[in-house]
């Protein structure tokens, strides 16, 4: 409660009460026959308790009391620290401090500690609190806001990042300030039931290590900020999980036999042979898609590098130099976004490859199709009905032709099977080919042309995603 506070106050039974108080300004709620009663810095669920031992601290007998905050006071609270728009922002008293924090733009992930937040009063800490509590527990205890009260989120602690088994790599901060061991990184992220092993990759004494762990024994390793905790499943199972996509007809989820073939599980995949193309099946595969997610970031991490370290003779240079940098940084956001596929190629020429299938992969069976899709630089990316008399400059007039923008020298041809086949526009297409219009690159003015249009073709042939560039 603050000076200016207005509450109701309702008490029946031995005692008949029907009041309307203002907080006074020493901080009290004046109880006609019973007095001032302290109500400063006292949480709004703590309000009834409070004026109901005041009254029995008079009153004898059986009775009851209710309370209502009718109208609280303004505060005006400073966020700093670690915070994306540190500042002066407004709430009531009873506010989360989750409320000033969001006024804020929310803690800064690089910068910001979600474990050390300290709110002042008069330059002196009043309470301490760890937000992985109410992440994990749901726990929050925020006190009594005043006005000119100051939330600091401190400086970000050390910091692990843990690669969970078959999920994203996720960062967790330690509580600590100095080493902290594995009991602390599995109070916030379980292994899984499947996990046996752990390990943890680091730097110790200026070298770089690497260790392997059970999980039974993780919870009493030394971790050190910048380590990354890996868990894995090492033990081999004796059968794999394998899905089918595409034209085929009954179950999409086989478990298999670890070795098992491609050709031996199509053979108990029932397909109709007028829907389903099983010429040009091709998989899927997580490991695949990691190392192309893995390549994909370096690249963008390579350009990125470049761009800040471009060197301009001239003023007018480093205006173009800027206007550069800035539709790069955009474009390297949504390349980001982009997922690879992790397709592998196993048919060729109507033969399928018999290889061993891995745990996870997806089969894909392309169906029969009689059109041909056209995407990228072109005025209406849509699908054409395919004629073999055709090519790829033909497709392309009949969707509204090139835009100024297209390389029609590199242009990206993918096959019903994956296949790719880069060429101009006279590449003969078959029917369910998606052809890829890449936007040009003109490396004479864009001093990182070549390794933007590396990365243009990693997304087309990986993700199948054309992104407009601006450049």
């Amino acid at each position: 409660m603050l000076p200016g506070d207005r509450v109701m106050v309702s008490a029946w039974g031995a005692v008949t009460v029907s009041e309307i108080l203002t907080v006074d300004t020493q901080g009290n709620l004046f109880l006609p026959g019973v007095g001032p009663v302290r109500v400063a810095g006292v949480r709004n669920d703590e309000l009834t308790p409070t004026v109901r031992a005041a009254m029995q601290r008079l009153y004898r007998g059986s009775f009851d009391v209710y309370t209502n905050l009718l109208n609280a006071s303004p505060v005006a609270v400073f966020v700093t620290g670690g915070v994306r728009r540190p500042g002066r922002y407004a709430g009531i008293p009873s506010d989360s401090v989750l409320v000033f924090l969001d006024q804020a733009g929310g803690i800064e992930p690089e910068a910001g500690s979600y474990r050390r937040i300290t709110v002042l009063r008069g330059g002196q800490p009043i309470a301490e609190l760890d937000l992985y509590d109410f992440l994990l527990r749901g726990q929050l205890t925020t006190p009594q806001f005043e006005d000119g009260d100051v939330v600091l989120v401190g400086r970000r602690g050390p910091v692990i990042e843990v690669q969970p088994h078959e999920l994203e790599p996720v960062l967790v901060e330690l509580e600590g300030d100095g080493d902290s061991t594995g009991a602390d990184v599995l109070e916030v992220i379980a292994p899984g039931a499947r996990v046996d092993s752990v390990t943890v990759r680091g730097a110790r004494e200026g070298l770089p290590t690497a260790r392997t762990f059970a999980v039974s024994s993780f919870g009493d390793v030394r971790l050190r900020d910048g380590d990354i905790v890996t868990f894995r499943r090492d033990l081999q199972a004796d059968f794999i999980v394998v899905r089918v996509q595409g034209e085929f007809l009954g179950h999409g989820e086989f478990a298999v036999a670890r070795g098992t073939r491609l050709l031996d599980l199509l053979n108990y995949v029932p397909v109709d042979p007028e829907l389903a193309n099983v010429g040009a099946v091709s998989l899927r595969r997580r490991s695949v898609q990691a190392q192309q997610r893995q390549s994909l970031q370096e690249s963008l991490d390579r350009l990125e590098r470049a761009v800040l370290l471009a060197q301009s003779d001239t003023q007018g240079e480093a205006a173009i130099r800027r206007q550069e940098a800035e539709m790069m940084r955009t474009f390297v956001a949504q390349a980001r976004r982009a997922q690879p596929h992790g397709i592998v190629v196993t048919s060729t020429a109507g033969r399928q490859v018999n290889v061993i299938l891995e745990d996870g992969d997806v089969i894909v069976i392309p169906p029969h199709t009689n059109v041909v899709r056209i995407v990228g630089e072109v005025m209406m990316s849509q699908a054409v009905m395919f004629r073999p008399d055709l090519r790829v400059d033909d497709y392309v007039r009949m969707v509204g032709g090139y835009t100024d923008r297209a390389n029609r020298g590199h242009i990206i041809v993918r096959r019903a099977n994956a296949e790719i086949e880069i060429g101009g526009g006279d590449i003969r297409l078959q029917p369910g080919d998606e052809v890829i219009i890449p936007p040009n690159v003109d490396d004479k003015w864009l001093q990182n042309g070549i390794d933007l249009a590396q990365v243009i073709y990693q997304l087309a042939v990986a993700a199948s995603v054309v992104i407009r560039t601006g450049l």
